[in-house]
This record gives structure tokens, sequence and C-alpha cells, in this order.
């Protein structure tokens, strides 16, 4: 049977099938396993956002930020830095879309999200790369307590909409109880962290904090997607669309837990 004559359920399963073990074995294995797969979500992220804002397969600022970001892993730029030459190339090519007469406002939102994209894929590698690895776990773990506990308690219980106009399957009770799940996954898991371990209450908190933040970027990319009148982002994964559309809860995460580990918790 030709793997397009499966139903999207039985898709979303094989599809999961084949990439969570290669994903698993990559972060397990970490350098150079992680980096090779990490740099290919990267620019795989980086062609689905060109064509969702900017309806260009390619654009080369995406892939100049991007190839920017991952040279800056193995050198001693700072992040800092990186943005101060994205923000110079972003100075220096908005000219040439003004003259050009191109999408001013969706070219802004292009490379604002190209930054944060990038940021979130740094810090995902410098993860692994700083032997973080129980960590990036217990925050994959974060996310799938989160989005599986929304599922059900969404579904079971119901109520009022969450944010009808952006997302209208999701409710309330689907968040509260997606933190809940997460929360506890969080408590019961965060012995095995070792030296990022804190007191239940602590990890309780930070927890919740990043289900909260993955809900979040699930709305953020929703609402994306409406303002571009875009349903998936791509077609990588058959049965569950883009990247983007995969990993949105993922990079706010990763995100917020970048700001973690920058303020020293």
């Amino acid at each position: 049977m030709a793997f397009s004559n499966l139903s999207s359920l039985q898709q979303r399963i094989l599809t999961a099938l084949i990439v969570l073990p290669i994903c698993i074995a990559a972060v397990y294995y970490g350098y150079p396993y992680f980096d090779i797969l990490a740099s290919f979500i990267l620019f795989a992220m980086m062609r689905e956002w060109s064509k969702m804002v900017l309806d260009q397969t390619y654009h080369p600022m995406g892939y100049i930020l991007a190839a920017l970001m991952l040279s800056f892993i193995y050198t001693d730029v700072t992040y800092k830095k990186y943005v101060q030459y994205s923000l110079i190339l972003f100075a220096g090519s908005f000219p040439i879309h003004i003259l050009m007469k191109k999408r001013l406002f969706d070219y802004f939102v292009f490379v604002i999200g190209t930054l944060y994209i990038s940021w979130s894929v740094y810090i995902l590698i410098q993860l692994v790369h700083e032997g973080l690895t129980r960590f990036f776990i217990w925050i994959l773990l974060i996310i799938w307590a989160s989005d599986t506990g929304a599922y059900f308690t969404g579904r079971f219980i119901g109520g009022p909409k969450l944010a009808p106009t952006i997302s209208p399957n999701k409710t309330w009770s689907g968040f509260i109880g997606g933190c809940g799940v997460a929360t506890l996954v969080g408590v019961l898991v965060g012995p095995y962290l070792q030296d990022f371990y804190r007191t239940p209450f602590s990890m309780a908190i930070v927890a919740c904090s990043l289900s909260l933040v993955s809900h979040m970027g699930d709305l953020l990319e929703s609402l994306l997607k409406r303002y571009y009148d875009v349903k998936d982002t791509g077609t990588l994964l058959p049965g569950h669309g883009g990247l983007l559309d995969r990993l949105d809860s993922l990079l706010l995460v990763s995100f917020a837990a970048g700001l973690l580990l920058i303020i020293g918790y």
C-alpha cells in the first residue's frame, strides 16, 4: 500500500515511528549527530517560514542568518554579537526592499521570526554540547505532557474556548489540564535532573511555566497561519504537516529555557 493511500492517523503514526527513534538517537549520541539533525531542521524551517511569510520557497536572508547562527556555535562569538550582525544585515537589506516595493511588514516579520527560530535551535544545540541532555529530555517531556493533558482533558471535559478566533479546538479545560499534567510530570521526573534539580515546589513552578509557554507557542503558530491563510507550514512530515507545525511549542519553550539558563537558574 502506498504511503499516500494511508489515512491521516495512519500517516501520523507511521511518521512518528520513523522520526522519533532518529531524534532520540541523535539527542542521546550528541555531537556530531544532533548537530547534523538540528542543522537540517533549521534550514527546513527556514524554507517553510520563507514560503509562509514571503511566499518564496527560498529567501537568502533567512539562510544567511541561519548559517551565521550555526557558525557562531563553533566559535567564541556570543549571541549578542549574532544579533548585532543580524541587525546590520537586516538594516542593509531593508532599503533594497523599499526600492523594490516589497511587503515591508512581512519582511520585518520574516527577519524577526528567523532570529527567533535560529535562537531556539541554538539553545537546543548548546544544551547537547554542554552535556545537559537530561534537561533537554525533561523539556521534551514537559511539552509532551502538556500536549497530551490538554488533548484528553479538552476532549472529555470541553467547555469554553480558549481562543476561538485563533484556534477553535482549544479549550480552557484543555489548557488547565495540560498545565496540570505537565507540572506533575515535571515534579516526578525532576530528581533525575541532578544539578538542575531544586525543590519540588520550584520544579513545579518551572514545569507549569514552560507548559504555559508551550501553549503560547502553539497559539502563536496558529495566529500566524491564520494571518497568512495557511493550513500547514509544509508537507515534510506526512500526517503532521511541516516542521514548524510540530515544533511550534518546542521553539518557544527552548527560547524560554535559554533565558532561564542565562539568568542562572
